[in-house]
């Protein structure tokens, strides 16, 4: 006779433990302006967002806000435009958004930006801001994007500051904070590689500017 013990089964009582996310929960689209031939964010103001899918696979689409209601949503999308400047992020946020100062996520990618100006600090919670496939060439304008301490992904590619020496290495030196930058996660030898990147231009342009100080 085997010395196993056989523990006779019994099923598992139900709990009334609730799903960590709410099959109900809202999902509030996107405020989505891609592909709409917008030179200049005002003239948005006057029109309407893309309808976007419903969530969850439902049929048909999520209807349109009403005329002149603003909407809860945390996401712009104003992507593959012509837009050339950002003058009037601002004052479009606060016409078309409940809560603006809470906008998370900013697609701007695909436009003809040539700065980065500091109207992106006014938004307090932004997390996401997509920049690639514009024209921005002065890698020095990442310092309008430092005062962001809760910016967290990146998009910089398909700009002319790509192609400057060590660009990826300046931006996070500016920007520690970052999670991903272009698409891609950021790890623990990029932030080693960063430190000794900045330890070197840093001592590098001390050295410059003591030979500047002499040659005076």
């Amino acid at each position: 006779m085997s010395g196993t013990s056989l523990v006779p089964y019994q099923p598992k009582k139900k709990t009334d433990t609730r799903s960590a996310i709410d099959a109900f929960n809202e999902i509030i689209p996107p405020m989505d302006y891609s592909f709409c031939r917008i030179e200049n964010i005002k003239d948005a103001e006057d029109e309407e967002p893309r309808p976007s899918p419903s969530p969850r696979g439902k049929h048909g689409k999520t209807p349109r806000p009403e005329e002149g209601s603003k909407t809860k949503s945390k996401c712009l999308k104003m992507n593959n435009n012509s837009i050339t400047n950002l003058e009037s992020l601002l004052e479009f946020a606060k016409v078309k958004f409940t809560r603006w100062e809470d906008i998370a996520w900013i697609d701007l990618s695909h436009n003809e930006l040539t700065t980065i100006g500091p109207e992106f600090t006014e938004f307090q919670g932004l997390q996401i801001l997509y920049l690639h496939g514009n024209q921005i060439a002065d890698p020095g304008l990442i310092d309008q994007l430092v005062p962001i301490r809760t910016l967290r992904k990146l998009t910089l590619h398909g700009n002319p500051m790509e192609n400057v020496k060590g660009y990826r290495w300046l931006v996070l030196s500016k920007l520690p904070q970052l999670q991903s930058l272009d698409f891609s996660c950021i790890t623990k030898a990029d932030r080693m590689t960063t430190g000794t990147w900045d330890k070197m231009n840093c001592w590098g342009m001390k050295k410059k500017k003591k030979v500047e100080e002499d040659e005076d």
